[in-house]
């Protein structure tokens, strides 16, 4: 439709009034359903996160998919994820593979709403991510399986894996979404799909390599089925998942450099700022710039660019990681534990590829700032 081309091009005041155009005329709630999915996505991909979020629960409400009004709360988010493990520990995977096809036309409607919700939810409102996973999952196991379903468990593993001791069943969970979407022949879900199994889960698993090459796959095919959103966020995980995997850094410099202009090509902002900050940091290790403890792009701080945005929490968390790494490896220790203090202030609610470098620099900060304060100490007394 006209209003998905608008999304795929970057177009989005055409596709505004043409989304409003359609939503005022269309004789049923049915017919407007394609046009509320490409505005919840092209809302989402240009920052406005919470109005993404709000359009897609009004949307569900009139299909009688009225979620809590309490999302945030723990007990809320525990009673969903717990409820949905209990419904999939009664079946074994062959019996989730073959489950039939959803046939209520108005469910797999609102599994195309969820399925479009769960990106602003992750960037803006991540712990409403648990809660909308976990309905997705009760929703194909109860009405059948749909293309969504494969996206449906990608992420409700990479929630189930938050917990180290249930890393392995995520992983299980990751192999499900990738067989189901084989099945269902979902070409057009693989970008979501890869993003979340390769970048959230199976990055505990499998070596960093092996998922950067998978995220590299997973950002054309996005771009050539037009889940541009996807194609970004895949675009984004390479640069997490190189930076930290022994990849050449000039190279993959290089490759954020392209996917950040066809970003702004496409006017698309949401993982616009932190690609950025990975291709700063691959450029300052080999050189690049005057002072390869900042962070800039353009001749502007990115944590500017981050202030102006809904999803703050996750862009200041790679943007303060990257630069205590960088100002530990350059011996600016005093900048690297300052860096370490703002970074834990920003922890993001699902784990990342970076975390075990996160508590590794945090440790190896921790002690050089512990022996500069002894050799202070010392020089102090020696003074006496």
């Amino acid at each position: 439709s006209g209003v998905e081309a608008c999304f795929v091009l970057g177009k989005f005041d055409v596709l505004n009034e043409l989304a409003r155009e359609v939503i005022q005329n269309a004789v049923c709630l049915n017919d407007k359903i394609r046009v509320y999915v490409s505005l919840i996505s092209s809302i989402s991909s240009q920052g406005r996160m919470c109005d993404a979020i709000d359009i897609g629960l009004s949307v569900l409400e009139q299909f009688g998919e009225t979620l809590p009004s309490n999302l945030d709360d723990d007990e809320v988010i525990t009673d969903y994820v717990v409820h949905t493990s209990a419904l999939l520990a009664q079946l074994d995977v062959e019996e989730v593979l073959k489950k039939e096809m959803a046939q209520d036309e108005s469910k797999k409607f609102v599994m195309q709403l969820l399925c479009n919700l769960i990106a602003p939810s992750y960037a803006g409102r991540p712990r409403l991510c648990p809660v909308v996973s976990s309905r997705m999952v009760q929703l194909t196991l109860t009405h059948g399986v749909c293309r969504e379903s494969a996206f449906a468990f990608a992420i409700f593993g990479s929630v189930v894996s938050r917990s180290p001791e249930d890393i392995m069943q995520g992983y299980a969970l990751g192999k499900i979404a990738l067989s189901l979407m084989k099945r269902l022949d979902a070409k057009g879900y693989l970008s979501r799909v890869y993003a979340a199994v390769y970048g959230l889960i199976n990055c505990f698993v499998e070596p960093l390599q092996a998922c950067e090459e998978s995220h590299k796959y997973a950002y054309e095919a996005g771009l050539c089925t037009g889940d541009v959103e996807f194609a970004n966020a895949n675009a984004l995980l390479v640069g997490c998942a190189g930076t930290q995997s022994g990849s050449d850094l000039q190279s993959l410099a290089n490759q954020l450099s392209l996917y950040n202009g066809k970003m702004k090509e496409m006017n698309t902002k949401t993982f616009l700022t932190p690609t950025q900050v990975y291709e700063c940091f691959a450029s300052n290790l080999v050189g690049e710039t005057d002072d390869p403890t900042e962070l800039s792009y353009g001749g502007k701080d990115l944590l500017s660019n981050m202030s102006e945005t809904q999803n703050e929490i996750s862009l200041k968390n790679q943007y303060y990681f990257t630069r205590m790494f960088l100002a530990y490896v350059f011996g600016r220790y005093e900048l690297a534990a300052e860096m370490a203090d703002q970074y834990r202030k920003v922890v993001p609610t699902m784990r990342n590829p970076r975390l075990a470098n996160e508590i590794f620099y945090l440790a190896l900060i921790a002690l050089a700032s512990a022996d500069e304060e002894a050799k202070s100490e010392a020089r102090d007394a020696a003074a006496v």
